[in-house]
């Protein structure tokens, strides 16, 4: 089945929801939803809907193959049945059916609510072992689009999805091999393969394919010739019974009328981003000329240390300013500068920020960064923030923010940079490098901040941007301008929500990266959500479909900010190293760090040594080591004995990777700040050099009480600026290399479930 279904059953389809529609329902019955499974060619029961005790008779029952009919309240107010009682099961006998039937609906009439009728459905023969039961189905997220949700069903899925394993997700749409995927990375698929249920297997893929093209073509985000759209649409349970019959025996839809044409996904053309980056001309509006630590001076300040001459200042009152020891005209308004203005820097008071737009607009600017916050995440501004994307259309110039610091750009060729962070020099500085290959993302500017300190030992960005409320540039705009950019080749987002369409524009810029994509997602909980919308004034969205949708695009997805950070050097400190395998081997000077490094192996294989490998070792060690790719060189070994064995184990052939663990207080390390600076052939210098002549990843464990261990502050500096990743304990460190090389396999191998583990 193409993405999309053909008109002979789509029509159909249609025809149930349209007639449900007219009798001022948004809910499907049933029964209406089993019309709709059969039209895709999915199996259900036996099923009949009686609206009157005079439609009961032999002849009805004796449609009914099974020994046992089941009877269920229809009512559109009525979602969960089994819960509120409607679900009755009957001996096939014509009295016993018509007493259940009339208890039933006086029952229900009793509590007010509407019944259309009961629907009598052929009792299903099925076990309610593990992968007998499937919940399947799909929903419309605001920001992705359609979203396929596979886990376990029946009764229990809820409480099973809350407290064990929540459902499987994938974005729509699917082909076979993305629902191969969506299986397999489930517990559910291991049991089907251990018991060999091969033809299990293919019949959720080919139902998980058809829910895809139903999910597609009622969808806001793809097709435009249905009337409506289906929001919710779920199978609980599709069931296995005895003869391998896969059968669903209970659904649910809700849909509305289309709104509108399908939502518009396309991206605009990166080079609308490059005034942000490339101004020719800079203007800041807003700067004070009483007050030298007001926003928009410092941000002038920041401008002219990068020696730029053409860094505009704006302010109603006119006059002159002194930044930086350089005299500055001050303008009345942007019309007033008789040069080029691509970028404007907006840093006024809220209620000032719409007559700085529309200056903006006549100057014929390119680019907009508008720093105070004060709009979406405040109810009475949020029409202004309207009204201010309206005229920046108008006058087709982008706007970043509002509420952010805006950029930090290291330049290029063409260019000096950019710097709108408006951080006091003896709080915060970045070292802007040319030779960065690191843009960092964030929605949150002191987020932002906070990451590049963390940072700063071991890279500097070579950009930052913090976008803030999204009112226009958002992380899609970025992400699809920095794929292009040839200085660029790591990318890390912090994103606290998206705005409508923007995450399926998010996931489609991203499917189509070649570079490593670094994100962490805020909102994951309710709590969460709650303080993101309260900050930025995103959309949060639903976490878990979020998260999903970035695993199936290829995005390495942090779960904490302290991982988000780890993974970002690491990625950026190998990015020119070479992932061949997972065999990795850890080299340590203490036992419990071998074993806790090996405890946290994740993906990655333990490798074996080779004979030559294993000679070579033996002849550096001393007999009382065991030579094995668990190697604990113990505390007698000195600097030269590290690097003689990692040397060894790089060049064998049976080695991907390796972990090293430096417990740095043994007396034959040159470890401390003191020795380091005293001898150039100290540990950290030494392998500095090994890992960058052999180039397999690696990573580096520097086991010490804390970060702030003052005497050995220099080790872990040293192997950071030296391109080597070092982390303060062993879990940290072989969960970056475990996401590095996990990354770089699945880029080669195009494994499609590796990716939505």
């Amino acid at each position: 089945m193409a993405h999309t279904l053909d008109d002979k059953i789509l029509k159909p389809i249609e025809a149930v929801i349209a007639d449900a529609y007219a009798q001022g329902r948004n809910v499907l019955f049933e029964h209406e939803v089993y019309a709709i499974l059969s039209k895709l060619g999915l199996n259900t029961p036996n099923h009949f809907m009686v609206r009157n005790e005079k439609e009961i008779t032999d002849n009805l029952l004796y449609r009914f193959g099974s020994e046992k009919i089941v009877l269920k309240i229809v009512a559109p107010d009525l979602t969960h049945k089994q819960e509120a009682g409607g679900v009755q099961m009957v001996n096939k006998d014509l009295e016993s059916v018509k007493y259940t039937y009339n208890r039933m609906k006086s029952e229900f009439s009793a509590m007010n609510k509407k019944i259309e009728g009961l629907l009598f459905v052929e009792f299903i023969d099925y076990s309610q072992d593990l992968g007998n039961e499937n919940l399947l189905g799909f929903r419309e997220s605001e920001a992705f689009g359609p979203v396929i949700s596979f886990s376990k069903g029946g009764i229990d899925a809820e409480h099973f999805a809350q407290y064990y394993s929540p459902p499987n997700l994938i974005l729509a749409p699917i082909d076979r091999q993305w629902a191969q995927a969506l299986l397999e990375s489930t517990h559910i698929q291991k049991k089907y393969a251990a018991q060999g249920k091969t033809g299990y297997i293919s019949k959720i893929v080919d139902a998980g394919v058809k829910f895809s093209a139903l999910a597609v073509s009622f969808s806001n985000f793809f097709f435009a010739d249905t009337q409506f759209v289906i929001s919710e649409f779920e199978i609980n349970p599709f069931v296995f019974t005895p003869d391998g019959n896969f059968i669903a025996i209970d659904g649910f839809a809700r849909f509305e009328k289309r709104k509108g044409q399908p939502v518009n996904l396309e991206i605009a053309p990166s080079e609308t981003m490059t005034p942000f980056f490339e101004p020719d001309g800079i203007a800041v509006v807003g700067a004070s000329t009483t007050d030298s630590r007001k926003m928009g001076n410092l941000i002038l300040k920041n401008l002219i240390n990068l020696k730029r001459n053409d860094v505009y200042c704006v302010n109603i009152k006119g006059g002159h300013l002194e930044v930086a020891d350089k005299q500055l005209k001050v303008y009345t308004s942007l019309k007033d500068i008789d040069k080029r203005v691509d970028l404007a820097i907006i840093s006024v008071p809220v209620e000032a920020v719409l007559a700085a737009v529309k200056d903006c607009a006549r100057k014929e600017v390119k680019a907009v960064i508008i720093i105070p916050g004060g709009f979406g995440e405040v109810d009475r501004h949020r029409n202004l923030e309207v009204e201010i994307l309206s005229i920046a259309k108008s006058g087709g110039f982008r706007i970043m923010g509002p509420n952010c610091l805006g950029l930090v750009y290291s330049g290029s060729s063409k260019t000096k940079g950019v710097n709108s962070f408006f951080t006091l020099e003896e709080k915060f500085t970045v070292d802007m490098k040319n030779d960065s290959n690191v843009a960092i993302l964030s929605q949150s500017g002191a987020l932002g901040i906070v990451e590049i300190e963390n940072l700063k030992n071991a890279i500097s960005p070579k950009v930052i941007v913090s976008y803030g409320n999204q009112l226009d540039v958002d992380p899609c705009d970025l992400v699809n301008f920095f794929q292009s950019d040839p200085m660029v080749d790591v990318i890390g987002c912090y994103i606290e929500g998206f705005k409508p369409n923007a995450g399926r524009k998010f996931f489609n810029i991203a499917a189509r990266s070649k570079k490593p994509i670094i994100v962490y997602k805020a909102g994951r909980t309710e709590a969460g959500r709650k303080a993101t919308e309260s900050h930025t004034a995103s959309i949060a969205g639903e976490y878990a479909v979020a998260k999903a949708a970035m695993k199936q695009a290829g995005i390495i997805v942090a779960d904490s900010m302290m991982d988000h950070g780890d993974f970002i050097k690491t990625f950026a400190l190998l990015n020119d190293f070479s992932v061949t395998g997972k065999r990795v081997a850890i080299i340590a000077n203490a036992g419990y760090e071998k074993a806790y490094a090996a405890d946290n192996l994740g993906d990655l294989e333990l490798a074996e040594f080779d004979e030559k490998t294993t000679l070579a070792l033996k002849n550096i060690l001393p007999p009382m080591v065991n030579v094995g790719p668990l190697l604990d060189l113990t505390p007698m070994a000195n600097d030269e004995m590290f690097e003689k064995c990692m040397r060894t184990v790089l060049e064998s052939g049976t080695v991907d990777a390796l972990f090293v663990s430096i417990v740095p207080h043994s007396s034959l390390l040159q470890t401390t700040d003191n020795e380091i600076d005293k001898n150039k052939d100290n540990i950290a210098a030494r392998i500095v050099k090994v890992v960058h002549q052999y180039k397999k990843p690696i990573a580096v464990s520097v086991n010490v009480a804390s970060g702030i261990d003052a005497i050995y502050n220099k080790l872990g500096k040293t192997l950071d600026a030296g391109g080597v990743p070092a982390f303060l304990s062993a879990k940290r460190a072989m969960r970056c290399l475990n996401a590095f090389i996990h990354y770089h396999l699945m880029r080669k191998s195009g494994s499609f479930s590796e990716w939505l583990k």
